[in-house]
């Protein structure tokens, strides 16, 4: 299980020229995604659609896939230290008591790092507990706004069209690929903020598919079609992610062929699934400033609404890619279908174009 730290534990790096790769990786608004590959062919949107209308889309950040797995590892060590470190302070005090005032020396020189310990460890294990559950970034199709909800809980409201997006790889040995979008100075060089759509992933081939997939939705007539290709909502719209889901979440799989890999998986999962549960249930729900709200209203009668109600029935079946014959063949019609019928609406869209 890899993540993607910066900006969440390392801030994006600001007011300073685009490099040389962002440039080389630009992706346009305006213009179809060439999506080539065995696995990046097509736009896909990873189970990362909360709720999809046809005012607004609302995604996940890109931590949100493995939410609980840093607190896991960091709540590990800081509980095992805050136990050492009580275990010698009472036993350094009964020594004393007896007379031994010799451990007093080797306690007063463990413990300033075991404070190090504690303190770094308790930092990182704040990023995910005790602070908000999901960073939610929505797109407005008809405002053609893009609304962030940051990390301090405010909320970059940007235009679309106004967005310098590109792929970028992470710093770090841990590396993965995700989609920054820039604001720019008027110079069109300098980078002024900086947000990240809600996926990464180690193989970038992975990541126009992506792009493409939220671009279709602020640019193209195919929102039943991308309706369609969304077979998984994390049910976290004004509410908190339950357990269950969180461990679903964390094991879900694309055939068969994982199992083998989650049988490996399976034991850091469900202590992540631990840490995550906490992380959630101590944490706050995200909620819109009124003016983004008041730009969202949905129309009542709106025939395109995709949401965590129309997950699979048998979500079990589903995560641990164990359907029936006749569920996975209907599933990848369906699939099929929206692709041929998307890619053809946007060929015509576009056949002008030079």
């Amino acid at each position: 299980m890899t993540m993607k730290f910066s900006q969440f534990y390392m801030p994006y790096k600001l007011n300073r020229p685009l490099t040389q790769q962002e440039k080389d990786y630009q992706l346009y608004q305006g213009k179809p995604t060439r999506l080539t590959g065995k696995t990046g062919e097509y736009m896909i949107e990873y189970d990362t659609v909360i709720r999809m209308n046809s005012t607004y889309m609302e995604t996940v950040d890109k931590y949100y896939r493995n939410k609980g797995f840093v607190s896991s590892l960091f709540a590990t060590s800081f509980f095992c230290c805050l136990g050492m470190d009580l275990f010698f302070m009472v036993d350094t005090i009964l020594r004393c008591f007896n007379g031994d005032y010799k451990s007093l020396l080797g306690f007063f020189i463990f413990q300033p790092g075991g404070m190090v310990i504690l303190y770094f460890s308790g930092k990182l294990i704040l990023k995910e507990w005790f602070a908000t559950t999901h960073y939610p970034i929505r797109f407005n199709r008809k405002t053609q706004m893009i609304h962030v909800y940051r990390f301090n809980g405010t909320v970059l409201s940007v235009p679309w069209k106004d967005v310098f997006f590109t792929l970028t790889e992470s710093r770090g040995r841990m590396k993965e690929w995700c989609i920054d979008g820039h604001i720019l100075a008027d110079d069109q060089e300098t980078v002024l903020d900086t947000f990240s759509l809600g996926f990464s992933e180690v193989f970038r081939e992975l990541m126009p598919g992506y792009w493409e997939f939220i671009r279709c939705y602020m640019e193209e007539d195919g929102l039943q079609e991308q309706a369609d290709i969304i077979l998984l909502c994390p049910p976290i719209e004004q509410k908190k992610e339950g357990y269950i889901f969180g461990l679903q979440y964390l094991m879900r799989m694309n055939s068969r062929l994982d199992w083998f890999v989650e049988l490996i998986n399976f034991p850091f999962d469900l202590i992540t699934s631990i840490a995550r549960y906490i992380a959630m249930q101590t944490s706050k729900i995200p909620k819109w400033p009124q003016e983004v709200e008041d730009a969202c209203q949905v129309d009542p009668n709106d025939l395109t609404n995709v949401s965590a109600a129309n997950n699979p029935v048998h979500l079990w079946r589903h995560i641990l890619a164990n359907q029936t014959l006749e569920e996975y063949q209907a599933i990848n019609d369906r699939l099929s279908l929206a692709h041929a019928r998307l890619k053809e609406k946007i060929a015509m869209a576009h056949s002008t174009d030079k």
